[in-house]
């Protein structure tokens, strides 16, 4: 059974038809995406979302289903939708409906929205006409496999990105199918996500005669009711199909670099490669920066990426630098090492001279951060992570506690509201990237506050700051030290008294390690008689679900706290930044304060509202 409309539902959206001004509403918008579906749907899409489906069903009314309400609930920033489309009449009230898809529109792009989505509907827009080379012909496209024995069915999950087909013959005279894969730049070549496994999936189709009859079948629909409905355009054409279908990619935003890495993967790929079509195109987004985010970057990662970019460009009125990359990749030749190298940029680096300039840092408090660098390193940093990427964590340290570290006295109030359980008269010194080397290995607290009680005790407030990073892996030397009993991980883990189980193999995973490497960093100051009391703090966003908890997930600092004893919890604390500043804000009050406390807010917590 193919994709189609039945004739009393195709009527609808034909001139008399109830849904007619709806459809010419859609066909306007070259956001909006028409497509026919099985069971005698329509679903609109907006970037890959589905923002409307209509199912007709027979001798009834249709039935209309509108935007998954998980893109408007619980949202910070208010947008929601406050029209609803219920019935027939509701899609033939034009202003209902434009009302509709603006805002359901605005709530998918801010939801989940991709390069690869908005790159995908701009070519299925502009290739919708007979007269051109190609013609897209529906997106999202998988195959009903219900009418295939089941020893035929496809394995895997399958859904091609666009069905594109040649509107101009071979040499053999015949038209070509092409199942299309939409990539932006580089980043999105490699991976589960990239090149091999599109090319594995599209021979699973191309070489199952079941898949292919299904396939052509559908084409021959679409293209048939796609044209009653004038969603195609020019003059139409007697399609005369190739017997097999063949493999696209749409590589959109492509730099040098990236073109030659993707055709060293296509010419890798040998006999699988060699009726690969490749287009390298252009898009809408091509006035942003040559690179929008990497393959490897998480939603919450990406959406950093993109606000550091907003950040450097509209708050510093900076130009973007190249990525200062020093390691040639697995996979990557010479050349291509050597041209990334010298031309590729990324929107999260600053150039060479506003990192010399400090702008990765607070610029109230330039001074006093490079007194802090000359004390604690003898000299201005070169490091490229620290001094250019917008994106680490590195620089973070010194934009919170070099402003805040002016003034020891506030600075007491604020850290005895944190630790409320403590003692804390006054600090004595404070030190970034100090490692005690307690522990026998090179860890590091990111911030390290010594203080005194009023009893003229030592206390430590070791911390640990995190921006977009997650876990790593554990290394060699720390899972021998992990093994060995009487290590200083062991020893210290066993004599501190602060875990349910003092077997340091618990924290043999990404998740655990570092947040147990600093926490028993500090524990055994406790041992070694170093201070009188510690506490282990890792200051986090609230939007890296790496460690925060939220709903029913659970993050990394909760599953951590859930291995320590009483004693344990007591020496162990997350804070948000996000609530971290909110207590700052109650204790620094000068005008300079505000405006450091205003530029952390912004850069770090409150999204510019188009990402």
């Amino acid at each position: 059974m193919s994709r189609s409309l039945s004739s009393a539902s195709l009527s609808k959206y034909l001139v008399g038809g109830i849904y007619y001004d709806f459809l010419q509403y859609v066909k306007a918008d070259k956001e909006l995406a028409f497509e026919i579906r099985m069971k005698d749907e329509v679903m609109i899409y907006c970037q890959k979302n589905l923002i409307l489906r209509i199912s007709h069903r027979k001798n009834t009314s249709d039935n209309i289903t509108m935007l998954n309400p998980r893109y408007y609930t619980n949202r910070k920033d208010g947008l929601t939708l406050t029209v609803q489309l219920n019935g027939s009449s509701d899609l033939q009230d034009i202003h209902k409906v434009r009302q509709y898809f603006k805002e359901a529109k605005a709530l998918c792009k801010t939801y989940k929205s991709h390069d690869e989505f908005i790159v995908q509907q701009q070519y299925k827009a502009e290739h919708s006409s007979f007269d051109g080379d190609y013609i897209a012909i529906d997106m999202e496209w998988a195959p009903d496999q219900t009418a295939i024995p089941m020893e035929y069915r496809l394995k895997d999950k399958t859904k091609i990105d666009l069905l594109v087909v040649s509107n101009k013959p071979n040499e053999e005279g015949k038209h070509e199918i092409y199942l299309a894969e939409v990539k932006c730049g580089l980043g999105a070549v490699e991976g589960k996500s990239g090149i091999e496994d599109h090319v594995r999936m599209s021979q699973a189709i191309i070489n199952n005669v079941y898949v292919r009859q299904i396939l052509f079948e559908d084409v021959m629909s679409f293209i048939k009711q796609k044209t009653q409905l004038q969603l195609l355009e020019g003059t139409p054409i007697q399609y005369d199909f190739s017997e097999r279908p063949k493999i696209m990619f749409i590589l959109a935003n492509s730099s040098d670099y990236d073109k030659l890495s993707f055709n060293r993967i296509i010419n890798n790929l040998s006999e699988a490669g060699r009726d690969i079509k490749i287009e390298y195109i252009g898009s809408s987004m091509a006035a942003k920066p040559a690179k929008a985010h990497y393959g490897g970057d998480n939603d919450y990662k990406k959406a950093c990426r993109q606000h550091q970019a907003w950040f450097r460009e509209n708050v510093l009125n900076l130009q973007m630098g190249h990525n200062h990359s020093t390691r040639q990749g697995a996979n990557e030749t010479v050349e291509e090492f050597e041209h990334r190298c010298k031309t590729e940029t990324d929107i999260a680096i600053l150039t060479p001279a506003d990192a010399a300039r400090l702008m990765n840092f607070v610029p109230e408090y330039h001074k006093e951060i490079r007194k802090a660098f000359l004390e604690h390193r003898d000299e201005i940093p070169k490091d490229f992570g620290l001094m250019a990427n917008m994106l680490r964590s590195e620089h973070v340290p010194y934009n919170i506690f070099v402003p805040m570290m002016t003034d020891f006295v506030t600075a007491s109030r604020c850290f005895s509201e944190i630790l409320p359980h403590r003692d804390i008269q006054t600090i004595r010194q404070w030190m970034i990237e100090y490692a005690p080397n307690t522990i026998n290995d090179r860890t590091a607290f990111d911030v390290y506050i010594e203080y005194a009680t009023s009893k003229d005790e030592k206390g430590v407030i070791g911390i640990e700051v995190k921006y977009t990073e997650e876990g790593y892996s554990v290394g060699n030397k720390e899972f021998a030290m992990m093994q060995d009993s009487q290590s200083a991980y062991s020893v210290t883990t066993r004599n501190s008294g602060c875990f349910i189980n003092n077997d340091p193999m618990q924290f043999n995973n990404p998740d655990f390690i570092q947040l147990w490497r600093n926490h028993i960093l500090g524990l055994a100051m406790l041992q070694q008689g170093k201070t009188d009391y510690f506490d282990s703090l890792t200051l986090y966003p609230a939007g890296n679900l790496h460690f925060h908890s939220s709903g029913s997930h659970t993050g990394t600092i909760t599953a951590y706290e859930e291995l320590l004893t009483d004693k344990g919890r007591e020496t162990f604390h997350g804070i948000t930044y996000e609530a971290f500043l909110n207590i700052l804000r109650k204790h620094y009050k000068s005008p300079r304060n505000l405006s450091w406390l205003h530029y952390l807010e912004t850069r770090y917590v409150n999204f510019h509202p188009s990402k």
